[in-house]
């Protein structure tokens, strides 16, 4: 598995952040990303022939306050809405409707204190996290809400302690699809560790590609890794055949 892809024409790694690079937080600007990982990205994205991405449900704003990783590192938000080389205007019916989710997910929010209001560029978020760690029962009938609300013919997303609203199409499968198709990918590698990672592995052709899914759970992925110090022993043994294989 791992020759396969360290001998691929041209090779792209790309990855989730939270739960893939990084472990959780409470708070979504206290996290950590493993340096391991970090590190291993870095040295990939210095080979011939190899792009590397950061492919989060944060926004890039966000994403690139928690993650130090930079060009040549692409980078992709709003779970595949926005990327790093180009910008990505909203329509007015986008702007409505994302309105519409923040007024609902506010009410819910005035009946469980503790749940929190993410605004992204694409999408409007239900964060239970913190309120699960004091309250479960009052998490717990805070998501039933937020599951039970309308659409609207707009992507809805359940995840874990989350619950998003989404003014765009654009999933992680998509934007990896794109960025295939703009490096030239001849093999994809693509990690993470939740419901909407498994857009991103719906799209890949495995093998050549693989997808890496981190911790339990159903999955497309054919490849599982524990946790986040596994996935960064996984980019060290990968960053490492892959160097072996291409010229400097």
């Amino acid at each position: 598995m791992m020759d396969a892809l360290a001998s691929a024409a041209h090779l792209a790694v790309v990855s989730d952040f939270d739960g893939t690079l990084a472990g959780f937080a409470t708070r979504p600007d206290a996290v950590q990303p493993e340096k391991r990982s970090l590190d291993a990205l870095a040295s990939l994205a210095q080979l011939p022939d190899t792009t590397v991405a950061v492919l989060s449900g944060r926004h890039l704003e966000g994403l690139r306050h928690v993650c130090p990783l930079r060009e040549p590192v692409l980078m992709g938000g709003s779970h595949g809405a926005e990327s790093s080389w180009e910008e990505s205007p909203l329509t007015p019916e986008m702007k409505a409707h994302l309105a519409k989710k923040e007024a609902e997910i506010e009410e819910i929010i005035a009946r469980h204190p503790g749940a929190e209001l993410e605004v992204k560029p694409f999408q409007r978020v239900l964060h239970l996290r913190a309120l699960e760690l004091t309250d479960p029962a009052a998490a717990a009938a805070a998501y039933e809400k937020g599951l039970a609300l309308s659409a609207d013919g707009f992507p809805k997303t359940a995840g874990k302690c989350v619950v998003e609203f989404s003014a765009t199409q654009a999933t992680k499968g998509t934007w990896i699809k794109t960025l295939r198709e703009r490096v030239g990918a001849t093999a994809v590698v693509f990690l993470g560790d939740d419901t909407t990672d498994e857009d991103g592995f719906a799209v890949l052709n495995q093998p050549p590609d693989l997808g890496v899914k981190v911790g339990e759970g159903d999955t497309l992925a054919t490849h599982r890794v524990a946790d986040v110090v596994a996935v960064s022993e996984f980019l060290e043994d990968l960053a490492a055949a892959r160097a072996a294989h291409v010229p400097r």
